[in-house]
């Protein structure tokens, strides 16, 4: 399936009763495709997001995007189709932020009220900035450069984002949540910004229960949502795997 293949998008208005009715819809009424590359990437948080809200959806694999980029909103993937089945509309969300934010917003990851919504927000923003500042300083670095910027990324931004967030969730009580006792957007972005670090021979001595007892909760945590633990052990989140390590490879060349 490609993006071509999506209904008509519309954003909501509530001078028009059908719209309103739309962005009311419950989980039942509604179904999700994710139109992103077979890569981890952009669309990393919004599949976990999608896989723990236990909503429908599916992952949409462009075939020519090419041509496909000039049919999706603001031509960027991913992009998030919200299928509402009974009214046929179609709410197109490009900008993996905007998916995240929207998501967090539907399916209750943003806390109780304004104040636990904004610290968050805060830490959610927090490792979005280093996760970008690693892929665009490190992961596209130049080769004469990469080896310099990785050692700089690893002896000055993981450490302060560690200290941070460490801080945070000890405040917090150590009980694998930067908010209260429900997984938040900050929650999953943090932890998949640790998988990834971990990964990096260059940080591994950086990471440990002992050195890092925040993180590795925040993790344990999120693994003991059944949901997100089936989709992590699926055998599309492995095929995704396989796809990503080869593209990194490359790009570690």
């Amino acid at each position: 399936m490609t993006s071509t293949q999506t209904t008509k998008s519309t954003f909501t208005t509530r001078t028009n009763p059908t719209l309103v009715a739309a962005a009311a819809a419950t989980t039942p009424c509604i179904k999700y495709r994710i139109l992103y590359l077979k890569l981890h990437g952009m669309a990393t948080t919004t599949r976990a997001m999608l896989a723990i809200s236990g909503v429908e959806w599916e992952s949409v694999y462009p075939t020519d995007w090419a041509a496909e980029k000039k049919q999706v909103p603001m031509g960027v993937m991913p992009v998030l189709y919200e299928v509402h089945q009974a009214s046929g509309l179609t709410l197109e969300i490009p900008e993996s932020e905007a998916i995240e934010r929207y998501l967090a917003r539907k399916y209750s990851m943003l806390g109780q009220d304004l104040w636990e919504e904004t610290a968050i927000n805060v830490f959610y923003s927090s490792s979005n900035a280093v996760m970008v500042n690693y892929v665009n300083k490190v992961l596209l670095a130049f080769p004469d450069t990469k080896a310099r910027e990785l050692e700089r990324f690893v002896a000055k931004e993981v450490p302060a984002w560690i200290e941070q967030h460490e801080k945070w969730l000890g405040k917090n009580g150590l009980n694998g949540h930067y908010v209260g006792d429900q997984h938040s957007i900050a929650d999953i972005r943090s932890v998949i910004c640790l998988d990834r670090y971990m990964t990096l021979p260059e940080c591994k001595d950086q990471f440990s229960e002992e050195k890092t007892p925040g993180l590795f909760k925040l993790k344990s945590t999120l693994e003991q949502n059944e949901r997100y633990w089936d989709w992590i052990h699926s055998d599309e989140f492995e095929a995704i795997n396989v796809s990503t390590r080869q593209r990194l490879a490359v790009l570690s060349d």
